[in-house]
């Protein structure tokens, strides 16, 4: 009995030292030290990101703009990449590149026509869009007397 109890004191050392290799990893770093900086990645990652997609989002949506009328003049030549630099010119868009995205992808770009247009600042993407496919350009009209 005297062996058996001398191997279980023996014994128990190697056992808590195994328990402490399986907490730390091969470096002697605690295993919760890479799973917090992990984590902090991640939480970081997706900050920027959210940040990012929030100044896109507002954009399209013409979130925190004032409301200011201007003119814009197309050209029937002009091209999706020259009418999207016009609209950020005049402070219509802040992403000419998303706007351009946006006009391809609904099928917008091909329809843009020629013409002088009063637009606000206030009009998202979509509305902008419409304006300009739907050729309802800004008429002068002169005052000319009647003739007696």
């Amino acid at each position: 009995m005297d062996e058996n109890a001398e191997n279980q004191q023996e014994s128990f050392p190697r056992e808590s030292l195994e328990t402490k290799k399986k907490r730390t990893g091969a470096s002697g770093v605690s295993s919760l030290v890479p799973a917090i900086v992990w984590l902090s990645t991640i939480f970081f990652v997706g900050m920027v990101l959210g940040n990012l997609l929030w100044l896109l989002v507002a954009d399209v949506l013409a979130f925190g703009r004032g409301d200011v009328t201007v003119q814009v003049s197309i050209a029937e030549t002009d091209t999706i990449k020259e009418i999207s630099d016009i609209l950020a010119e005049e402070g219509l868009v802040s992403y000419p590149w998303l706007f351009r995205l946006y006009a391809n992808f609904t099928g917008a770009a091909n329809r843009f026509r020629p013409g002088t247009y009063e637009l606000s600042t206030r009009y998202d993407y979509h509305a902008l869009a419409k304006v300009l496919s739907s050729g309802n350009v800004r008429k002068n009209i002169l005052a000319q007397p009647l003739p007696s």
